[in-house]
């Protein structure tokens, strides 16, 4: 195969995704990615090599790394913005020679719609980093950094429609009095928390003894409790070993 000699990175992007990381991370990150372009966007599952690729960095930074911005497939690891930039670029090379005999038969119109599909093509993640403002905008509560909500959108954004998104967050920020209780938006998008049934808060006179004591129990269990929740219901289920330990000291409540 031609060689790719050009890699393309967006600083904005690339800047907004490497916050958390230190500057021998971010280093070793940039070594990868290096690495990966020169390979067919891919990198080898050998950890050894991946650690020797990053000048001799610990097996904790590798795997974080990995984690945070790779997927594993039957070839090895790939960063998806890069795979689908280098799949790109070597389509667009392979038709050079087609497209230049053809470019000048072309209207000027025809070739500046061709531009512009190609520029939208490699901006692809430009444009996740677009729906993901729009659906900020729309919060009626933000709670969390934008940063960190933006990372873990761009993980799970094709697992749910972005409407469904925003109205289920607004509920569950409607539905919470007290606004400490309200998750970071980052941390409700990582758990899956459009999936979660509601359960209102009530202030009219309805009779707690006949309603399931642990009817938010999901919530619980991640570390979320609500104003109409009882500690002693919550220790009931932690007994009855419905809740863990881990659960209990992330809801500050002792055993």
């Amino acid at each position: 195969m031609t060689k790719i000699w050009k890699m393309g990175i967006s600083p904005d992007n690339f800047i907004s995704d490497t916050q958390d990381l230190t500057n021998e991370e971010l280093g070793v990150y940039f070594r990868l990615l290096c690495y990966a372009w020169k390979k067919e966007a891919y990198l080898p599952k050998d950890h050894e090599r991946l650690k020797r690729i990053g000048q001799g960095c610990n097996d904790k930074s590798i795997n974080y790394l990995l984690e945070t911005f790779f997927i594993e497939d039957e070839k090895g690891y790939y960063c998806k913005a890069q795979k689908e930039e280098f799949d790109w670029v070597v389509e667009k090379s392979g038709k050079a020679t087609e497209s230049a005999n053809k470019r000048w038969d072309k209207t000027q119109s025809e070739g500046i719609s061709k531009r512009n599909a190609n520029y939208s093509h490699s901006h692809s993640y430009k444009e996740i980093d677009n729906v993901f403002e729009n659906i900020w905008s729309k919060l009626t509560v933000k709670r969390g950094t934008k940063s960190n909500a933006l990372k873990v959108y761009k993980k799970i954004h094709d697992k749910v429609k972005d409407d469904l998104l925003v109205d289920k967050y607004n509920s569950k920020c409607t539905s919470v009095t007290d606004k400490q209780f309200i998750p970071h938006f980052s941390t409700w998008l990582n758990s899956e928390g459009w999936t979660e049934e509601l359960v209102s808060d009530q202030k009219d006179t309805i009779n707690t003894n006949t309603q399931d004591p642990f009817r938010n129990l999901s919530s619980w269990k991640k570390g979320m409790k609500f104003p109409n929740d009882f500690d002693d219901d919550i220790r009931t289920a932690h007994k009855e070993g419905k809740l863990s330990d881990e659960a209990m000291e992330r809801l500050n409540i002792t055993v």
